[in-house]
């Protein structure tokens, strides 16, 4: 399947304009519509407290979150216009808490792209929860760096690979973007104490798959602990420096000490290349 439709989560701020520009890439290069969308947040006041506000103070509010969003869409339509996209684009406007709303959003589309987590998609009352936005939208989320800088595509991609049903999910869902690519570097960890589940399988050979997807490969193996894989595994990235970065998400439960979950925390807190997020 062709990537067409791309989401971009947008609110102005830097994160997610640079959000947009490696969205305008992708555009470009897959003929694909460039939808942004902010989300606006209600007035959160409760039902008790409505019979206090007049009706001047409510309208007044009203009409500052419709300016609000009116300028966040002059800066988008502005930011497409200077990238030089001639294709086409859209924008939408919906209301709701930003991360249901966006997951809920991104079923309607290919791929979500999104601002690095830790500065994207604010507003006023809420910013979005990675976890939240990671395990409901049902599709990959690319989530572009805080100090991206747009540059041509190198065709050359990473995917994080332990073997493991996350991992697996988040290769099947990047194919319509690694089948393009001239390269894709499988990064797998020697780490202590692997589980069953992610134990090696000497019968099988992913490299075979991937070149049944016309995907050229290359195995990099490193060494590490495993408490300090999500850092070697962005070691490998700025060596490498490839389009985006292929990964699994969230593997164990929300919180606590658990393996792939602290994988994706580091990397979502230290990334300097785009990431596809799986779940």
């Amino acid at each position: 399947m062709a990537i067409k439709d791309l989401l971009v989560a947008y609110d102005g701020n830097e994160a997610s304009q640079h959000a947009l520009e490696f969205a305008v890439q992708m555009g470009k290069k897959y003929q694909a519509t460039v939808t942004g969308m902010t989300v606006s947040r209600p007035e959160p006041f409760e039902s008790h407290l409505q019979r206090w506000i007049s009706d001047n103070v409510r309208e007044s509010m009203v009409t500052a979150r419709l300016e609000a969003t009116k300028s966040i869409e002059a800066r988008f339509r502005e930011q497409v216009k200077a990238l030089g996209f001639t294709g086409e684009t859209q924008w939408l406007v919906e209301e709701g808490q930003p991360d249901l709303t966006l997951a809920r959003s991104a079923r309607f589309f290919d791929i979500l792209v999104i601002g690095q987590f830790l500065t994207a998609f604010k507003t006023e009352h809420r910013t979005v929860d990675p976890q939240e936005l990671l395990q409901r939208a049902g599709k990959p989320i690319i989530i572009v760096p805080k100090g991206y800088q747009p540059r041509p595509f190198r065709e050359e991609a990473a995917v994080a690979w332990d073997g493991s049903r996350h991992a697996a999910r988040a290769l099947t869902d990047a194919m319509q973007i690694l089948e393009t690519k001239k390269k894709l570097y499988i990064l797998t960890a020697r780490a202590e104490k692997q589980s069953r589940d992610i134990g090696e399988l000497p019968g099988l050979d992913l490299q075979a798959h991937l070149k049944r997807h016309g995907i050229a490969s290359e195995v990099v193996t490193f060494d590490t602990t495993p408490h300090d894989i999500g850092n070697a595994i962005l070691e490998k990235c700025k060596a490498l420096d490839p389009d985006v970065l292929v990964m699994g998400a969230y593997g164990r439960a929300k919180f606590g000490a658990q393996f792939f979950g602290g994988v994706t925390r580091h990397v979502l807190q230290n990334h300097t290349v785009p990431v596809l997020l799986s779940h």
